[in-house]
């Protein structure tokens, strides 16, 4: 369910609707396999943290955000419009990470674009994007690719100017790396809000999104979102995702602290941001292991043999043919050593379905 937050100070009259594209779990949305990270990243990684960085820049230019996903669930397109319109925002941005493939090889495509419906250059859409791109450009060196209409859900269902922004390839070696690059989230949060600021004919103030480096009860807004929704998927908040940095956070940020033996204070500070990226790391890359391990169960018959991998079709061939059945747990283990033993059992599984095979035969042609 959307979540509308307001200004502490005066509203300036405008609301601005924030998508952070896709959630967690959509299939398919993330780069390819990271080695140097040994895991892949999710689209969604990029998307939520800027959209939580954008969120408190423009609560601090007198805006109310409509935070049009808050949870990692994934949000149908059909909702995240229905939203939009329910509560007449002045404009939807929506925040994505772009891909050609699943492959770094795949293609040479890099850089940032702005998208709209098509025929919308030429109206309000056209000149959000403008206002956009004017700042999109001045960032981290990547090719500008240009200004795009598309036919895309959140840019015909919404009945007000509506932008969606592409700000990098997810398969491009470099910009992958970009995704969860601090620095750059706060340099493309910082883009659309100057861009959303000009826009609307609002004064620039600043960033100050480094300002207080620490979270405590009593805070509000996306950054405690995010902190909220971090914690949830590590098992340690069971509250509201409401952006209130409460009794219930400041519990899960004790027991993340004390799970991870670092001063328990209930403040989430430098160290434990620093705990907590190093454990969501992993648990994402248990995440997409567990995927990877049940697509590979459906396409291979074996939890740790990926399709097209080497003699993978022997493999399974030979599974399906029941001269193997692995080692258990569905896994097959195909590094491992064999022993005397098995090479033993393969032989005589292999003789009895060769024998079992030739005696239908004979029975059949007599």
């Amino acid at each position: 369910m959307a979540k509308l937050l307001k200004p502490e100070g005066k509203w300036n009259g405008k609301t601005v609707a924030l998508d952070d594209g896709h959630g967690m779990g959509t299939p398919g949305k993330r780069t390819p396999y990271i080695t140097e990270l040994g895991r892949y990243i999710r689209e969604n990684e990029f998307n939520r943290k800027v959209v939580a960085f954008l969120t408190e820049m423009l609560l601090a230019h007198g805006f109310r955000v409509l935070l049009i996903a808050p949870t990692d669930a994934d949000t149908s397109l059909r909702n995240r419009t229905n939203a939009a319109n329910r509560h007449n925002v002045d404009i939807y941005v929506s925040i994505h990470f772009n891909a050609m493939s699943f492959e770094f090889d795949y293609s040479t495509a890099d850089g940032i674009s702005t998208h709209v419906y098509l025929g919308n250059m030429k109206y309000k859409s056209g000149d959000l994007a403008r206002s956009l791109a004017k700042y999109l450009k001045q960032g981290t060196k990547q090719d500008w690719r240009g200004f795009k209409e598309n036919n895309f859900h959140v840019l015909r269902e919404t009945n007000i100017p509506a932008v969606l922004t592409e700000n990098g390839f997810m398969d491009d070696p470099r910009e992958a790396l970009l995704m969860i690059k601090e620095s750059y989230q706060i340099e493309t949060a910082t883009e659309h809000a100057r861009g959303i600021c000009d826009y609307f004919n609002v004064a620039w103030k600043g960033a100050n999104v480094t300002e207080k480096n620490w979270l405590e009860r009593g805070d509000t807004g996306a950054k405690v979102l995010e902190t909220q929704r971090d914690l949830k998927e590590l098992g340690h908040y069971k509250g509201e995702l409401d952006g209130s940095y409460g009794p219930a956070t400041e519990d899960a940020v004790k027991s993340f602290q004390k799970e991870q033996g670092i001063k328990e204070d209930g403040i989430f500070g430098p160290n434990t941001q620093k705990h907590i990226n190093a454990a969501m790391d992993k648990y994402t890359a248990a995440q997409e292991g567990e995927k990877q391990m049940e697509k590979n169960l459906k396409e291979t018959g074996f939890k740790d043999v990926e399709k097209g991998s080497m003699l993978q079709k022997e493999i399974t061939k030979a599974k399906k043919a029941r001269i193997t059945v692995g080692v258990g747990n569905d896994l097959f283990k195909p590094d491992q050593k064999v022993t005397r033993a098995e090479a033993v059992a393969f032989a005589v599984r292999a003789y009895d379905k060769a024998f079992k095979d030739a005696k239908v035969y004979l029975d059949k042609n007599k």
